[in-house]
């Protein structure tokens, strides 16, 4: 939310054509999958879905009405004095800890502590997509997307509470068609438990409660997402933990998540104002 509502920004269109986009090109690659032989020929329809934050986002603040957007774009993206290391390394802190607190319970439930070991590979599959593009570039290219237009256009209208709820519904059912693609990663958990897919889909709204009010400690700064956002794919995938403690930690962060907004009641709640209105 913001203390002037600043014109220009279309959440509904916004979210409307990634949605089209990215679910278009991914659905393709979820038929082609079981349908084509060569892996890397319909791994070629995971790309335009996984830039369609990005390019939906450009499309938008190139506009000549959105001057004052794209301005503020470009400097959210590019000025690191914006980003405050305090919040970033205690939340990168706490999420560290909630893996290694999400396997202690799983050990004392009856699981292995050798999840405590660091994986020799990502605990991660993307077809023939290199694994570590997706892990480095797709929080690059997600985060200008979201935190460049698709996040300010919600908070243009509603709380940070209802604007972050609503966006972490919106990210995680944005992910919802790689379920149906051939051996990635959300389809493999899909074959092992329904529930593990069910887990997964789950966990992303409190995070993204936990990312805005990262955006918000850190000056509206999309670099210091970023920096989150890749930092929580390798913390995801460097230990052994097994899907039934992704389900604990799922558990953890949803309490988190609600630390964090019962401690930042002002900036959570509508009746206190969180944004200074954008520089001309």
């Amino acid at each position: 939310m913001m203390n002037t509502k600043v014109e220009g920004y279309k959440p509904g269109k916004f979210f409307g054509w990634v949605f089209l986009i990215t679910w278009g090109s991914w659905l393709i690659a979820a038929y082609l999958s079981y349908n084509h032989p060569d892996p890397d020929f319909y791994s070629i329809f995971l790309i335009p879905g996984l830039f369609a934050p990005v390019l939906v986002t450009i499309a938008f603040i190139a506009m000549p009405k959105n001057r004052q957007i794209r301005k503020d774009f470009f400097q959210r993206l590019f000025d690191m004095k914006k980003i405050n290391l305090a919040p970033l390394v205690k939340i990168c802190l706490i999420m560290g800890s909630s893996v290694v607190l999400a396997i202690l319970v799983s050990v004392l439930l009856g699981g292995s502590i050798e999840q405590l070991q660091l994986s020799e590979d990502f605990k991660f599959s993307a077809g023939s997509i290199p694994v570590l593009m997706v892990m480095i570039i797709a929080p690059i290219l997600e985060e200008i997307g979201w935190r460049g237009y698709g996040v300010d256009a919600l908070l243009n209208r509603f709380s940070l509470l209802t604007g972050s709820i609503m966006f972490g519904f919106l990210w995680s059912i944005w992910h919802l068609p790689l379920m149906f693609v051939k051996n990635y990663s959300m389809n493999l958990l899909l074959q092992e438990n329904v529930w593990f897919a069910v887990n997964y889909f789950v966990s992303i709204i409190p995070l993204g409660i936990i990312l805005n009010w990262l955006y918000v400690k850190s000056n509206r700064s999309t670099m210091a997402l970023i920096i989150f956002h890749i930092f929580l794919n390798f913390m995801q995938t460097s230990t052994q933990m097994t899907e039934w403690t992704s389900c604990i930690q799922t558990v953890i962060i949803i309490s988190i998540a609600g630390l964090v907004v019962l401690t930042n009641r002002e900036m959570f709640f509508p009746s206190l104002r969180i944004y200074s209105e954008l520089e001309v």
